[in-house]
Formats: structure tokens, sequence, C-alpha cells
């Protein structure tokens, strides 16, 4: 049986309700030089913005967060990848599934940062069940945007 759908204003078809994906944090490891320091990092997701993960690093006055695209990172949790600012690859070290280094800076001295792999794609699995691959546009409020951007 399919699920209940609603119609927007375009008539188009949406969930009843659209699904949700918890938060995950978790404490990674920051890298500098040959020493590591625990850090909190916490990855959040809204259907809303369908390509982006938000990525927060620390807690209180010092906290970072970053807008990561989330095709990059899940591609990044099996293969390097990136460019620029923000470069991922996968290492073999650490848990079950090894770990996830995110370079993250341009010049100067770059932020490296480990989390557990396996846990990140979970996660990003979860994400990717509320907003399957290839349909992130049709979560999109295109008027709002629009309107946002004053084009409307």
């Amino acid at each position: 049986m399919s699920e209940p759908r609603r119609r927007g204003e375009d008539g188009r078809a949406w969930p009843a309700t659209e699904p949700t994906v918890a938060p995950w944090r978790t404490t990674g490891r920051r890298v500098h030089a040959d020493l590591e320091f625990p850090i909190e990092v916490g990855f959040s997701y809204d259907p809303d913005d369908p390509w982006a993960v938000l990525v927060g690093f620390g807690r209180g006055e010092h906290a970072v967060e970053w807008t990561l695209s989330r095709e990059l990172l899940h591609r990044g949790t099996r293969t390097p990848c990136g460019e620029g600012d923000v470069q991922f690859w996968p290492l073999r070290q650490g848990g079950r599934d090894g770990r996830l280094r995110i370079r993250l800076g341009g010049t100067g001295v770059p932020v490296l940062v480990d989390v557990d792999r396996s846990a990140l794609r979970a996660w990003l699995a979860k994400t990717f069940e509320a907003v399957p691959a290839g349909t992130e546009a049709t979560h999109i409020d295109w008027e709002a945007e629009a309107a946002h951007i004053g084009w409307v």
C-alpha cells in the first residue's frame, strides 16, 4: 500500500509527513602535527535543504559550522574526493570500517578531523532514506527560493 499523499499549491504530490533525520553527534579527533585532540562533531540534515549537510565542530563560543555537500560527503566515505577548502578521504585504521578524514580550510593551516566512517555511513543512509538521491529538487520550494533572491 502506498503512503498517503497531499498536494502542494503547484499540484505536486508530497508525502503526508516529511521524514526527519535525527542529528548525529560524535567525538571526532582533531589532528594537528603528530597530536590528536578530541573534538565534538555534530552532523544534521534538513530535507528542506536536501543537498546539504551541516557539520558543527566544537562547542560554545568556539564552535564552527560548515555546510557540506551531502553527495560529496557520501562519496568521501568510499574514496578520496573534494578540492580546495573541503576534502575527504577514508582511512583504514580506527574502528570496524576505519575513519573518515575531513580537511577544511584554504590557505594557511587546514583543520583535519577524523570521524568513525561506518557510523557516518549509517547516518548518511538515513538521509538518503528521507530524500533519495536524484529527488532532491522535488523537496525545494522553488517559489520561496525565487522570492528570497528577489526574482518574484
